[in-house]
């Protein structure tokens, strides 16, 4: 049972995490001045969300608690290209911490979290992809508009 407690706490340091990034995403989001760039970050958002809705259901199951409390927002200070390249590297170790609770999970014969931390770790490695382009393009722009201003000066 040890491990079975295990699991349910690293479940919830899991939910915490995405509660933290769901604040995060919405702040990007609102920091993004593309209407179709806010959108795709908004959905990440929401994705984050049903993290924290599926992981919620899994502790309930096992009968866990007290949940970790999470900051009520998060503020974003770097540019937008910047924080997203930050979200990389956090989507890549969120997918790698999702694979480490699937695996305690399949330790203790519990496969219908380990589907879940699957589930979610795919969804991280995917937002790690598209956040990837999301940079690059954004990093493009920022570097043809200081080249504009410095050919104006």
């Amino acid at each position: 049972m040890v491990d079975g407690c295990r699991v349910t706490a690293m479940l919830a340091a899991a939910w915490k995490a995405e509660m933290v990034e769901m604040l995060t995403l919405q702040a990007l989001a609102q920091k993004a001045r593309e209407p179709r760039l806010s959108a795709r970050i908004s959905s990440w958002a929401s994705v984050a969300k049903a993290h924290t809705t599926r992981l919620i259901s899994r502790i309930a199951a096992l009968g866990g608690g007290p949940l970790p409390v999470p900051p009520e927002e998060v503020e974003v200070t770097v540019p937008l290209d910047e924080a997203l390249a930050a979200e990389i590297e956090n989507a890549r170790y969120s997918a790698e911490r999702y694979a480490l609770i699937a695996l305690a999970a399949r330790k203790v014969f519990d496969p219908s979290t380990a589907w879940i931390c699957e589930l979610n770790r795919s969804e991280e490695l995917e937002r790690a992809n598209e956040f990837s382009q999301l940079a690059l393009t954004l990093r493009e722009k920022r570097a043809g508009a200081e080249k504009a201003d410095c050919a104006e000066r």
